[in-house]
């Protein structure tokens, strides 16, 4: 139980921390996400907005439950593991960026990715 609080808080913190630096923290409206302007032969110009919150939401999660289920004995090296991006198949640069933005400034997609790293992660309260 504490093993999973405290893997829950590494989580929170680095997503916190590895959003902070990006773009304007004084918005305080949730960024609309806008399709890819630069986008090669791929499915992402037919993807709903529901289908790209999924994919951010499901990438972060899978990416963070993967950093924090390793051993780091050297800090920096798990700093530098959880500022990582991961490959967002289907989102450009640019709507990964919009979705950074979004979890910092709206507390209840910020809840969503909350819950989505528990469920990935198979983290339980009890």
């Amino acid at each position: 139980m504490i093993r999973s609080r405290v893997l829950l808080t590494i989580a929170a913190l680095a997503v916190t921390a590895g959003l902070a630096g990006c773009g304007d923290e004084g918005s305080k409206t949730p960024a609309k996400i806008s399709a890819p302007s630069t986008a090669g032969p791929s499915a992402s110009a037919s993807l709903t907005p529901e289908r790209m919150e999924t994919i951010f939401l499901d990438t972060t999660a899978a990416h963070l439950c993967s950093v924090q289920s390793r051993v780091y004995t050297d800090p920096a090296a798990m700093a530098d593991a959880y500022a990582s991006k991961p490959l967002y198949t289907g989102l450009a640069d640019t709507q990964v960026e919009q979705y950074q933005q979004r979890v910092i400034a709206d507390p209840a997609f910020a809840e969503r990715l909350t819950a989505q790293i528990q469920a990935t992660c198979g983290t339980t309260t009890g």
